[in-house]
């Protein structure tokens, strides 16, 4: 099986915010408007919340979008083994 590097990036993109998500840090994203709750820990773990937030969203589907057109424009233009071209 081969591996598509975009593919493989944009799922690991969506596995980074849905980890986030579920050692709840949608809580920690009171910082961007300025409540900060849980020190500077907190802090930090809620603006790593935001920029994963905005990578699934924006990045990830591009990404993924582009890893499948690469496998279908690879999948259609390579040539089997088994054919042979004669001249």
């Amino acid at each position: 099986m081969m591996r598509h590097p975009f593919i493989l990036a944009a799922l690991g993109l969506g596995a980074l915010f849905l980890a986030l998500h579920l050692g709840g840090g949608r809580e920690s994203v009171g910082v961007l408007s300025g409540t900060v709750v849980g020190g500077p820990w907190r802090m930090g773990f809620g603006v790593l919340y935001a920029l994963a937030w905005f990578s699934a969203v924006l990045v990830a589907p591009v990404l993924l979008l582009a890893g499948l057109a690469d496998a279908a424009l690879q999948r259609r233009y390579t040539v089997p083994p088994f054919i042979t071209h004669r001249t």
